[in-house]
């Protein structure tokens, strides 16, 4: 008796457990967004204005390797709640927010008090955690993980993409996503969906137990290929630019991502591969300036890429379509800021591209698929070269794109050969890893589920 009472009260779903699904999607969708805009945008003009010319100047100049410690951590942090379990990771992401709220609220005024670089590199560090365990925590619930991709990279996109703001302009939602940290009542909201995430789990007895095994290959892989980026972009900034300089960064960039495609598992490098390609084609286009309606473009291109890559699972076509942003960013280079809807084009086939990556070659662990989100995070080469008359790694010496800067379509050709040589690496990866044990094997990998639960 006592038995079969038991039994049905552990059937029996506790009321907070019925809503589980839209609240760890919302709390997935909002707090990768908190995550990926505090990495991507970090620096709020508005209050920076106020502080000295050097603290902001070496809040700039340390912006690179900030962006490259949370990629990392991200990385590191998936790895380890990964061997703790799924309720660790709620656990983790809703510590992470918890800390970044109350760093925004303590710090409401970094740049009068000389904190401005402590500030961002808290942010970045804590928001990468926040990135890092909530894809664990979401990876195998398909409505979910769908929530966390397009927060994570609608963020990355925007904070990419966002412009110096003009002066006298007046649109709050812009001058929202050009100040760069989102407002404290976001965040305050992104730790309650959080909190009601970790509820949840606490609720629902089919949560798997932990795994105890320590995932080292994204580590390495991650190490490898974020150390290379960031060692290799700062080395070129400080010289002259050089035919061969290019040629050698570019080599190590290919041959970086070679080497954490394969420390991955199987066929899972794949969208390492593809990441690095769109991340350099992405930073070649001409971005700015676009008209304020176009500002909500890249989140529904984000989601219709996705679905794409869903519906045709190609990472080869993946690689085309990257292919041709890298070369539309070379032959717009001289007109797109005479034609404001070139811009727009270049930013919607970004997001377009990006989705359909995501979404062709997601792989089923999320260790490896936070990696591929990590090269999006870390300033890449075409950054490196667009920042070199400046001595930085960075659109502009304010770090965000410049509507007034010189373009030129170099970037978008050496963006090409990046993607070129991404295509021999996953030639290569294919060649010498079995199929078996991979997403790209699977027709619908987020409607199967992205990580098997434990039996």
């Amino acid at each position: 008796m006592g038995a079969k009472f038991a039994l049905a009260l552990r059937r029996s779903p506790l009321p907070l457990a019925q809503f589980s699904v839209p609240l760890e999607a919302s709390a997935a969708l909002l707090g990768a967004v908190i995550a990926g805009l505090l990495l991507m945008a970090p620096l709020d003009l508005g209050q920076s204005a106020e502080g000295s010319a050097l603290h902001l100047d070496l809040m700039v100049l340390n912006m690179p390797r900030a962006a490259a410690a949370g990629a990392a951590f991200a990385v590191v942090s998936a790895a380890l709640v990964v061997a703790l379990g799924r309720r660790s990771a709620w656990v983790a992401a809703f510590g992470s927010a918890a800390v970044l709220l109350f760093d925004h609220f303590w710090n409401r005024d970094p740049a009068t008090t000389g904190a401005m670089t402590t500030f961002n590199y808290i942010d970045s560090i804590f928001s990468g955690i926040l990135l890092g365990a909530l894809a664990v925590a979401v990876f195998g619930k398909p409505v979910a993980t769908g929530a966390y991709l397009i927060g994570a990279l609608s963020a990355i996109l925007v904070g990419d993409q966002t412009a110096l703001p003009e002066s006298g302009h007046h649109n709050p939602l812009i001058e929202w996503a050009a100040g760069g940290s989102p407002p404290i009542w976001l965040v305050l909201v992104a730790v309650i969906l959080l909190a009601l995430g970790v509820a949840v789990q606490r609720a629902d007895p089919t949560v798997e137990e932990a795994n105890t095994d320590l995932a080292i290959g994204p580590i390495l892989s991650a190490l490898v290929l974020v150390s290379a980026t960031a060692l290799s972009t700062e080395w070129f900034v400080r010289h002259a630019g050089t035919g061969a300089q290019i040629g050698v960064t570019v080599a190590i960039t290919v041959m970086a991502a070679m080497v954490s495609a394969l420390l991955l598992p199987g066929r899972e490098g794949t969208l390492v591969l593809l990441s690095v390609a769109i991340a350099n084609a992405g930073s070649a286009i001409v971005a700015v300036p676009r008209p304020d309606w176009s500002a909500p473009l890249p989140v529904f291109a984000v989601v219709i890429g996705l679905a794409a890559g869903r519906r045709w699972r190609s990472p080869w076509s993946a690689l085309t379509a990257t292919a041709g942003l890298a070369v539309f960013a070379a032959a717009t280079a001289d007109t797109a800021r005479a034609h404001p809807l070139l811009p727009v084009a270049g930013v919607t086939l970004t997001a377009l591209v990006i989705g359909y990556c995501f979404g062709a070659a997601v792989p089923r662990t999320a260790g490896s698929a936070v990696v591929a989100v990590a090269v999006l995070i870390v300033p890449c080469l075409v950054v490196a070269l667009r920042g070199s008359s400046f001595g930085r790694v960075a659109y502009s010496p304010y770090w965000y794109r410049d509507p007034d800067a010189v373009t030129s379509s170099l970037p978008g050709w050496m963006a090409l050969v990046i993607t070129l040589g991404c295509a021999l690496g996953l030639s290569m990866l294919w060649r010498l890893r079995s199929p078996d044990d991979t997403a790209v094997a699977e027709p619908n990998p987020l409607a199967a589920g992205l990580v098997r639960p434990a039996a």
